[in-house]
């Protein structure tokens, strides 16, 4: 597990704090990586085992969990970058206020709705979390309970 950890969940999550997810998209990496749990463990497709089972017995966090947690803390340290800094101004850049439009076709997921799910999730409102930001343990506290299992099923 250690060598798990070390190789294969480090490339596989490298930079998903900024990664602009939709949930079929996070399920697909927890499946991605229960299938690798399983294998380690030496599991067969007809032993019944629980996902929540088998990352209770090698003690890991799905990785959309993951995502969650890097997502909110990097949106986290951005709130509370000064409004001078290039990341912060691309934040709050505002594409409709200049007279930008999005295509005809469906809008692409943008990093910025991801997010607002991963709010959800860790239950913080959205209007709410820069000021829970600006407390930078109490939005660590707040990011740390989102690792309870399965949170994508209290989307809403």
């Amino acid at each position: 597990m250690r060598i798990y950890n070390a190789s294969v969940s480090s490339v596989l999550l490298y930079a998903a704090e900024t990664w602009p997810l939709k949930s079929t998209i996070l399920k697909m990496i927890d499946v991605c990586q229960t299938k690798q749990l399983r294998r380690i463990e030496g599991f067969r497709w007809d032993d019944f085992v629980s996902n929540a089972r088998l990352l209770t017995l090698t003690s890991q966090v799905p990785f959309s969990v993951q995502i969650a947690q890097r997502s909110l803390r990097w949106f986290g340290h951005l709130l509370r970058m000064p409004t001078s800094t290039p990341a912060r101004i691309v934040y709050d850049f505002d594409p409709k206020a200049h007279g930008w439009s999005r295509p005809r076709c469906r809008p692409r997921t943008r990093w910025k709705d991801s997010l607002d799910n991963f709010l959800v999730m860790a239950n913080i409102a959205v209007d709410e979390a820069p000021y829970l930001a600006a407390d930078r343990s109490a939005w660590r506290s707040q990011v740390a309970k989102l690792s309870t299992p399965h949170p994508m099923r209290q989307e809403p």
